[in-house]
């Protein structure tokens, strides 16, 4: 196994942690076991201790086992909690407090090895999960537009786009102060554009939504601002309900 997990058990008596901790012994699959006797001592430990799995009886004196679970509930990092209990009416207290699974006394060896490895599969699917959103989030973050002009290729970010302007079979791609002429007609430029944020208005314009700071019914115009930097563009009336800001 290359990633061996830790541990935390929490129990009033001392015979059911000894006997548990054998049995997750036995599996080979744990590397730290801790041990604590009541939620009291189970938040001293775990204010220097992040286990994987936590094996948490629910009645015991003073506080049930359900109030570590409220503790972690505001930890980004949660633990697979396990109840292991004698009382089978908890079962379902112990899923609405989305437990990850739920044990009887005395403790099966087969049914807990299932559920560690269940918890295993669970957290390389976590794993799995996150590095495809950060590979899809770089990607993002490279994404350029690869825009043709007279004199050879711009790559550019399409978040620095404030509009783009049809002129007759080219177009003109502004990013601030900066307006560069692509050898590409609006409609192909469009098709090249991401398919959120940005809005087409009548034949002319693609807008960038995220700059929009002001409508002017009045002028027909619309203001885009972006570090600081002002642009107006003037849309005829009757286009202006592209927007559905009317």
């Amino acid at each position: 196994m290359e990633h061996k997990l830790a541990a935390l058990i929490v129990d009033d008596e001392n015979g059911a942690r000894r006997l548990l901790k054998k049995l997750l012994e036995e599996t080979m699959l744990f590397i730290d076991i801790r041990s604590a006797q009541s939620v009291f001592s189970a938040r001293e430990v775990l204010m220097n201790f992040e286990p994987d799995m936590i094996f948490l009886d629910i009645r015991m004196p003073g506080k049930d086992g359900f109030e570590i679970v409220h503790d972690l509930s505001i930890k980004k990092k949660r633990p697979g909690i396990v109840f292991v209990t004698a009382h089978e009416e908890y079962a379902i207290e112990a899923i609405k407090n989305n437990a990850f699974d739920y044990l009887l006394k005395p403790v099966d060896r087969f049914e807990l090895k299932k559920c560690i490895l269940k918890f295993i599969e669970t957290m390389k699917e976590d794993v799995a999960t996150v590095r495809l959103d950060s590979s899809s989030d770089s990607l993002k973050k490279i994404s350029r537009l690869r825009i043709n002009t007279r004199t050879g290729t711009l790559f550019i970010n399409p978040e620095t786009i404030l509009f783009c302007k049809a002129e007759g079979n080219y177009t003109t791609v502004c990013t601030g102060e900066k307006q560069h002429l692509c050898t590409m007609n609006i409609g192909k430029v469009e098709s090249l554009l991401p398919g959120n944020g940005f809005i087409r208005i009548g034949r002319s314009y693609i807008i960038n939504f995220e700059y929009i700071t002001l409508l002017d019914r009045k002028e027909s115009s619309i203001t885009l601002v972006r570090d600081g930097e002002t642009v107006k563009v003037n849309i005829s009336k009757r286009h202006l309900k592209d927007l559905d800001l009317i």
